[in-house]
């Protein structure tokens, strides 16, 4: 293994964890329209955006795996 494969394999886990956590908060904030009686802070919204985050390191790190791969 090298190490470029290493890091790219460390980045794909990194981008899967921050989508995952961006879809949790994702879930949270859309739980006003089933109980209309709830109110959260816009913090809410603005932590969901983590599932593009996540899903953008996801990609940077496909991409370094495929060009460590192509290099060698």
């Amino acid at each position: 293994m090298t190490p470029s494969d290493s890091r790219s394999d460390l980045v794909l886990r990194i981008g899967g964890w921050i989508m995952a956590v961006g879809l949790v908060f994702t879930l949270i904030a859309i739980l006003p329209l089933v109980v209309p009686s709830l109110e959260l802070p816009g913090a809410m919204w603005f932590l969901s955006m983590l599932t593009g985050v996540g899903l953008v390191v996801v990609c940077v790190g496909l991409a370094m795996g495929a060009r460590g791969r192509r290099s060698r």
